[in-house]
């Protein structure tokens, strides 16, 4: 897919990472500048909540729309496009003049946020085709590094230089990504030459595609699940107190990020579905010593290994699909995507519910059943690729 004018793959790949760094610092910055956000409009608790809603609901449908677009008229113009109107509504939301206008901001935020970031998961592939999945799990760390690390330094600077100074500077960021993505060349779009609804259509009942989909919507419903209620599991169930809890909370995040530069090197010598079923049962070992832990410390072992053994999955899963739908891949990411972020919304307050009427440690067990699930799936595919269903790839994916 490559032209012979096109930037060189490290600095596409760069750019890649810059993305989804990007996008990690969009998603958290919320939670950061809530404090200055309400006392600038003076919206209560309750509001603030919605705010999350305004900001997260309208990333399930654009990530299915992205990918057609993504496919018809590549990754640099959804990327630059996505990243220019997450920008101009970050300025806005700088001088929002009621609580309305600030929400249809943070709509806007996050379908030019949500777009951008499926070009920036979906160009990987292009740059690295022989191996995807080590390429998407090196790629996530960015990620990562801007949702989890990033949120304190927003909320120092809102502290020190103000609300408006703030969301300028993230701004700046997003619409530096987005510039130097329009000065660089990228690989042509999938389907240039017009997008083949046919084969699109055909993805709704191809069977990789609903196993796949059904990978990652348990896988998501895990890692939002998990990282939701780590806190109020120790500190409640445990009595952990608030600062060890936090620092438990992070050391999830780490091994997160670590788990994925690890994996981008196993994937290398072992076929990313086969690493997946060692951390789907990973997983379920991690869950099953939390639900059991009778104290923080065994508790804390748990948390690590379901950080190790989530880590890999998305951007696996996502290297597996781009290897059988190379052509089509922006759509089958945004079908797969749309599945993840409708079991993020669906299943953290289904636990919620057991958490409260009967306790945290109830729903944890819940998600032990949710891993099971995952390792079930995942095994399904396996099975289905093994049995050559699928077309043949070539190398490690």
């Amino acid at each position: 897919m490559a032209s012979q004018n096109q930037t060189s793959t490290p600095y596409l790949m760069a750019t890649a990472c810059a993305g989804l760094f990007t996008f990690g610092v969009m998603t958290s910055f919320l939670g950061a500048t809530l404090p200055e956000l309400s006392a600038h409009l003076h919206f209560d608790m309750a509001r603030r909540g919605t705010l999350f809603s305004f900001l997260y609901l309208p990333q399930v449908p654009m990530v299915f729309l992205a990918g057609p677009l993504i496919d018809r008229f590549g990754k640099k113009l959804v990327l630059a496009a996505g990243f220019l109107c997450s920008a101009a509504a970050l300025v806005g939301m700088a001088y929002a003049p009621s609580y309305a206008a600030l929400g249809a901001l943070l709509v806007m935020l996050g379908l030019g946020g949500c777009s951008a970031m499926a070009a920036a998961n979906t160009l990987v592939p292009d740059l690295y085709p022989a191996n995807p999945s080590s390429a998407l799990n090196l790629a996530g760390i960015f990620f990562g590094v801007g949702a989890v690390f990033f949120p304190g330094l927003v909320a120092l600077m809102a502290r020190q230089l103000g609300l408006v100074a703030t969301l300028w500077s993230i701004a700046l960021l997003v619409g530096l990504v987005a510039m130097v993505a329009l000065v660089q060349t990228f690989p042509p779009a999938g389907m240039a030459g017009g997008f083949d609804w046919d084969q699109a259509r055909s993805l709704v009942t191809n069977p990789a595609v609903i196993i796949l989909a059904g990978v990652l919507f348990f896988y998501s419903a895990l890692e939002v699940s998990t990282s939701g209620f780590i806190r109020t599991f120790l500190e409640k169930d445990l009595a952990a107190t608030s600062e060890s809890s936090k620092i438990i909370y992070t050391s999830f995040w780490i091994m997160m990020m670590l788990g994925r530069l690890i994996a981008s090197q196993v994937v290398r010598r072992v076929r990313g579905p086969q690493l997946l079923l060692g951390c789907s049962i990973g997983a379920i070992t991690g869950l099953t010593i939390l639900a059991l832990a009778p104290n923080v410390l065994i508790a804390s072992a748990g948390i690590i290994l379901c950080g190790l053994c989530y880590a890999p999955v998305f951007p696996t899963t996502a290297g597996t699909a781009s290897t059988y739908f190379s052509r089509i891949f922006g759509t089958v990411f945004g079908m797969l995507m749309t599945l993840a972020l409708l079991s993020g919304a669906v299943v953290p307050p289904a636990i919620g519910l057991v958490a409260q009427n009967h306790s945290v440690r109830a729903g944890i067990w819940l998600l032990v059943g949710i891993a099971v699930l995952f390792l079930i799936t995942q095994g399904i595919f396996n099975g289905y690729e093994r049995r050559k269903l699928l077309p043949q790839a070539s190398g490690p994916a």
